[in-house]
Order: C-alpha cells, then sequence, then structure tokens
C-alpha cells in the first residue's frame, strides 16, 4: 500500500486544533511511507455566520521526514443538527466532485467514522479502489441518516472495519453495519508519545506556582452534560478539601455558558495541543466522568503522563481502564466522583500504583504502533 485518500470532517490546520488525533495517524501513515491525500470538507456557514477562518483548499503538509500530506478542504454548506440528513448529502457530493475534479487515485480509502466512509463510497467503487471504515463516534448514528436502500450496497462493499473500542463493535453489530466479524478489528485509539510522557512534577509546579501539598484534579474535554464538567466540580466542592486544586482543560461547546466553578481553579480554558503535557504532568489525578464515547484519547493522553486516572464504568473505557489503572465510578454520581477523588488524595500508595500500571498500559497505546497494526489490517482485506 503506497497512496491513501483519507476523509474527515474537522482535520486540524494551522488556526484550528480540532481533532488533533485524525492528524497523528495521518502523520503516522506519512511516516511508515504511505502518500495520503485528506479530504476535509468546510463549511462555508460558519465562515459567513460564526466568523471561523477560511482555510486553503488545497494545502500541503509537511511532517519530519514523513510522505508530504495533500490535504484538500471544498467549501460546503451547512444547515444545523435538524438538516442533518441534507448536510450529509451536501458532504458526500463535495467529497465526491472533489476526487472526481483532481482525478485521485490511491490503494484505499480511509473513512475517519462511519459518515465518511459512506462520504467516499461512490467514488471508492466507481474507480474500484477497496473502503475501510473506521467506527469510532460516541453515538452512532448512520443507519438513522441514511436509508437501509443507500445502505445496503455500501455495507457489501467496505473491506474492513477499524473499531476504537469493543463498544463501537459491539455497536456497530447491533445496528447492522457490521454483519462480518471477519472484516472487523478492535484498535483502541492513541497517543503521540513523542509529546505525551512523563515529565519532572516538581519543577513544573514551581514553575506554575502550585504548592508541594496541593493536590491536583486535572479534567480535559468540552464543558458540557456529556464530558461530565459540572460534575468533577461539584465533587471538589463536595470534598471542601482546600489542599485540592483543579485544571480544567477545554472549553464550552458551540458557545454555551457552562464553566466550573468550585474553588481551587489553578487553569481554566483550552491550551494549544502541545501545551496540554505540561498541565497534566502537574496534576495527580485525571477525572473524566463522560457519558459517551468511542475511546477517549484524552485519557490515554493522562496515562501516558502518569496520572490514574477516575472515569465511568461504561464499555467504552473497558479496553483500556481496569482496576489496576483506574478507579471507575457511576459518571452521573458527584458522590462517586467525590469519593474516588478523597481516595486518591488520602492513599498515596494507591496512587503510586495506579500511576505506574497508567504508564505501562500508556506505553502501548502509541500512534505509531497503532498505525502499523492498521497498516497491517489493511493490507491482509485489500
Amino acid at each position: 500500500m503506497k497512496t491513501m485518500i483519507v476523509c474527515s470532517t474537522n482535520y486540524p490546520t494551522p488556526t484550528d486544533s480540532v481533532s488533533p488525533f485524525v492528524e497523528q495517524i495521518v502523520n503516522a501513515f506519512s511516516l511508515n511511507g504511505i502518500k495520503v491525500i485528506v479530504v476535509s470538507p468546510q463549511s462555508i456557514i460558519k465562515h459567513w455566520f460564526r466568523g471561523s477562518k477560511r482555510h486553503p483548499r488545497m494545502r500541503e503538509v509537511y511532517y519530519h521526514d514523513g510522505v508530504p500530506i495533500s490535504v484538500y478542504q471544498p467549501y460546503v454548506l451547512s444547515f444545523g443538527s435538524r438538516f442533518e440528513r441534507f448536510n450529509t448529502k451536501l458532504r458526500d457530493r463535495a467529497v465526491y466532485r472533489t476526487l472526481k475534479r483532481y482525478k485521485i487515485k490511491a490503494d484505499v480509502c480511509y473513512g475517519h467514522f462511519w459518515h465518511h466512509a459512506y462520504s467516499l463510497f461512490k467514488y471508492a467503487k466507481q474507480s474500484n479502489i477497496p473502503l475501510i471504515a473506521v467506527s469510532g463516534e460516541a453515538v452512532i448514528s448512520c443507519h438513522t441518516i441514511k436509508t437501509q436502500k443507500e445502505l445496503e450496497p455500501f455495507i457489501d462493499y467496505v473491506k474492513g472495519i477499524i473499531c476504537v473500542s469493543s463498544k463501537n463493535r459491539d455497536e456497530s453489530r447491533e445496528v447492522g453495519l457490521i454483519r462480518n466479524d471477519s472484516k472487523c478489528i478492535v484498535i483502541p485509539n492513541a497517543i503521540d508519545n513523542t509529546l505525551f510522557y512523563k515529565l519532572e512534577k516538581e519543577e513544573l509546579r514551581i514553575k506554575h506556582g502550585i504548592k508541594e501539598n496541593d493536590f491536583v484534579v486535572a479534567f480535559t474535554g468540552w464543558y458540557d452534560d456529556t464530558k461530565g464538567v459540572l460534575r468533577v466540580s461539584d465533587a471538589i466542592k463536595q470534598i471542601d478539601d482546600p489542599q485540592i486544586k483543579a485544571l480544567f482543560i477545554g472549553s464550552p461547546r458551540d458557545g454555551k455558558v457552562v464553566e466550573p466553578d468550585c474553588k481551587g481553579i489553578i487553569h481554566k480554558g483550552r491550551l494549544p495541543h502541545d501545551q496540554v503535557p505540561e498541565y497534566l504532568n502537574m496534576a495527580d489525578v485525571f477525572v473524566l466522568p463522560t457519558l459517551a464515547e468511542g475511546c477517549n484519547n484524552a485519557i490515554i493522553e493522562a496515562m501516558a503522563c502518569g496520572l490514574p486516572i477516575i472515569s465511568s464504568d461504561r464499555s467504552f473505557n473497558w479496553d483500556v481502564l481496569n482496576k489496576e489503572n483506574s478507579i471507575l465510578v457511576d459518571p452521573m454520581s458527584v458522590d462517586e466522583i467525590a469519593a474516588a477523588i478523597a481516595e486518591l488524595k488520602q492513599n498515596k500508595e494507591l496512587r503510586a500504583a495506579m500511576a505506574k500500571a497508567a504508564l505501562e498500559t500508556a506505553a502501548g497505546l502509541t500512534i505509531d504502533k497503532r498505525a502499523s497494526k492498521i497498516i497491517n489490517f489493511i493490507e491482509s482485506k485489500i
């Protein structure tokens, strides 16, 4: 396999670091000598009415010594979630026209999530290019937007399916997107271990004015109910310990006014992706009581920085979290979240053991290892 077409929305740009995990796997493919052509439609509506920056419709990206990556970002209209079926049709058309216009050829098409695999389907079939689908959504909805008549030939044509968790595999199977388990493999998400790794905590705390006896809780994600930012804030309020400090890395989703307001907040707001490891390494524990995931990258990034995890006792976590590296709680229970934070604050030995196990888990979830597994799987299917 020498060339690959990748379709995904929200591909990162120099001015917008959305979905960095897509860029990471594309970069890893390029380091393996694969020429990647990314097609990522950009909403012209967001540019007109929300002030988002308009990006070039075609650019070349160079990552270290990897093969240059071609990124196509055709303009597309989008009209909000109420018109999702119409939006997806416009996106599918933009992807098809871009590939057709530039007569792009490849050894494989790779759709990052079910919707985007479908966007590649028409061109892949016409050009006789094998199609690989990635299932990584928090909630799978492709089958609710596309009709069964539309899905049948697509499902038959897909040559391989990569699921980021057993939960995603099971859900895809339940809604009829996976009908042959031999087409499917579970490969959890991964981290860039050249960016996320353990640093000297004491030096960082001195730099940021954090006291030695402070117990720092870190959260990364959208400030919304799904990620549970207010449940973390309320749990810290419930404990009411002045030694507990908090890092809330993220921002409100879609402009909604949702912000944590507990005492002891050291940082609140977004950070450039390359600054996140420094802040995580100042923490003692990572807390994310999320309600819906495919496989959460922020959790793996926190483990790579040596943090014990407090997160949801739900199936999307079970491929990477266990009793050795985490405390799994009911994500809707502020009491359970507070009890877990208090337990890890009080039990230094347990905290150290979980930190060690977290590092060991993360060592097996690096982006280069994930890329190799994906490449081997694709080559076995095409």
